[in-house]
């Protein structure tokens, strides 16, 4: 292939008609192309066989996909979306969310309005959950109509598809229905592209998938600027076992002269990240960190409610430091989502909010004044991020008609799936309900996926039994309802398991971590329903005053379908 023609295969493609059909996809018809492109548990059980799932062949392929739905890849047309790339192991959902309700929030000089565009996963009730415009899903209608768009472009230019059989991966992802078109969610990150586009935001957000490296979303070659939110092991048979792996993947988002916003990391962490930056000459790199360290300058304590907690900020250029921010009593106000741990992240939001306008719109911040920008506080307050320290009454439920009238029955939901964000997790729920006393029942439900340690994760929430006591343990699968999944949240990568063994597992797990727990009062479930229905029914055997607490936890999917079962709209 001559170098001309090798360069005009990166030019934009004229658009193909998009279908020859007279009937546009309905919503559900755009859901069922979608997961018809999971992989199922077999054939990814045969690809881990084919060795390592993530390698250098990933970006080119996404970037050709982008092409083939009429995109520039060189230069590419996603520049237009003046992005912001966030990655991480905890957090970074929130992060977004934060970003997101600052900017759209965001008092402009000239009274407009920022538009923003927000992609994240996983979805919790509806797919299109993962696309965001101004703080809201979009709606049905755009995303039959944008995931239409992305397929009918892909089947049309489907004899450019390049499938090398001799790759023992290829050879069988070319068994699929459609060996032509992008899995899952590297597909939901075209249909992202391509809506956002479409929908002319003024900034888009873009949470990354896995790691960060040969993550889809990472074919963003001009980000404004990227965040790394806190580190930790999650997704060890992609990324590896170690975080200095594992921190290697996160910052391959870090791009030459983009400004860098993240947690500070334990130092194997911390030292990987500052290795890749240097590599990439970024033009900025900033660290927060909640502990203490007298060879850096400190800033004031943050106060959040009576108790003080100290944050630092260094920005620094490898050796000399360019400027200090200090924040003072940076949180006099109310955060929109719970949990100490939110404060944080809120921080790592106004850094990434501030470099983003300071690039993007001119805008210069004092920082002599040492406090959040008062534009920031109603985006601050307002954010709403479901599925993280997530409170709901039965009467806010479906159930509110069946239950008697003075029902006292409360979910706490968190979708926390690590380690460490389960210590979160459970920190916060220790925090929020106090004490036990004898007119409370407190219910654990629990489920963890992915070959996830459960007895390592399990650990943490058994650390706060003393205290808050927990009566009953449930452990259930991340099955929807007791007939199956609803549509937007099947799942065929995860063969199910009619035995239950898994949460056989789990509950000898908590068993060996809380060895005087009732054995009686573990109650194994085939579905998120079903443990949904069993504490219903457990509250209305309470006598009258009697209060019935749950905690559902370790499982984004599972709290998901929780809010699911209960009838609760995509928020």
């Amino acid at each position: 292939m001559t170098l001309a023609r090798f360069l005009s295969s990166f030019r934009f493609q004229p658009r193909r008609p998009l279908s020859t059909s007279t009937m546009p996809f309905t919503y559900e018809e755009a859901v069922n192309k979608i997961i018809g492109l999971q992989t199922n548990a077999a054939t990814l059980d045969a690809l881990r066989k084919a060795g390592p799932r993530m390698n250098d062949k990933s970006l080119p392929e996404m970037r050709d996909y982008l092409r083939r739905i009429g995109y520039k890849a060189y230069p590419t047309d996603l520049d237009k979306l003046n992005l912001i790339h966030v990655t991480g192991t905890k957090g970074k959902g929130s992060t977004c969310a934060l970003v997101q309700s600052v900017l759209r929030n965001w008092d402009s000089p000239d009274g407009k309005k920022l538009k923003t565009g927000l992609f994240t996963s996983p979805h919790l009730v509806a797919m299109r959950e993962r696309i965001r415009i101004n703080g809201d899903p979009i709606s049905e209608d755009l995303f039959a109509k944008y995931t239409e768009d992305v397929w009918n472009r892909l089947e049309a230019t489907k004899d450019q598809a390049v499938l090398d059989l001799n790759d023992p991966k290829k050879a069988i992802k070319s068994q699929l229905a459609n060996p032509d078109k992008p899995a899952y969610f590297r597909f939901l990150t075209l249909v992202a592209f391509h809506a956002l586009i479409q929908e002319q935001v003024d900034v888009a957000i873009f949470e990354v998938g896995v790691g960060g490296e040969y993550d889809s979303t990472n074919i963003l070659e001009n980000p404004i600027v990227c965040g790394i939110t806190a580190l930790g092991l999650d997704h060890v048979s992609v990324l590896g076992n170690t975080l200095e792996s594992i921190s290697w993947h996160k910052a391959g988002i870090i791009k030459n002269k983009v400004p860098v916003i993240a947690f500070d990391q334990v130092p194997e962490a911390n030292e990987v990240i500052k290795s890749r930056a240097a590599e990439k000459d970024v033009s900025d790199y900033a660290v927060f960190s909640e502990h203490l360290d007298s060879s850096l300058m400190m800033i004031d304590c943050i106060l959040i409610g009576t108790s003080s907690h100290c944050v630092r900020f260094q920005r620094f250029c490898f050796g000399s430091i360019m400027a200090i921010s200090i924040y003072r009593a940076a949180f006099p106000f109310l955060l929109g989502l719970m949990g100490i741990h939110q404060r944080y992240n809120a921080l790592l939001a106004i850094e990434i909010c501030k470099t983003w306008l300071q690039r993007c719109k001119g805008v210069e911040f004092d920082e002599a004044q040492g406090q959040v920008p008062a534009s920031f506080l109603k985006g601050l307050k307002e954010v709403k991020w479901p599925g993280r320290g997530q409170i709901l009454d039965v009467q806010q439920t479906k159930y509110a008609q069946d239950v008697k009238p003075n029902t006292d029955l409360t979910w706490y939901l968190d979708g926390a799936h690590t380690a460490e964000s389960l210590e979160v997790c459970a920190n916060w729920f220790r925090d929020t309900v106090k004490e036990p006393t004898d007119k409370t029942t407190r219910v654990l439900v629990f489920n963890c996926t992915h070959g996830r340690d459960g007895l390592r994760l399990l650990d943490n929430i058994a650390r706060i039994h003393k205290v808050v006591h927990f009566d009953h343990a449930v452990f259930s699968t991340n099955v929807t309802f007791k007939k199956g999944y609803t549509t937007d949240n099947a799942n065929v990568t995860v063969a199910i398991d009619e035995k239950l063994s898994l949460q056989h597992e789990l509950a000898e797990s908590w068993l060996q971590l809380v060895p005087e727990f009732p054995s009686d009062h573990i109650h194994i479930v085939g579905s998120v329903e079903e443990a949904v229905l069993w504490s219903v029914d457990q509250s209305q055997k309470s006598p009258e005053g009697q209060k019935l607490q749950v905690l559902s936890t370790g499982s984004l999917i599972m709290v998901g379908n929780t809010l699911t079962v209960m009838d609760i709209p995509p928020q």
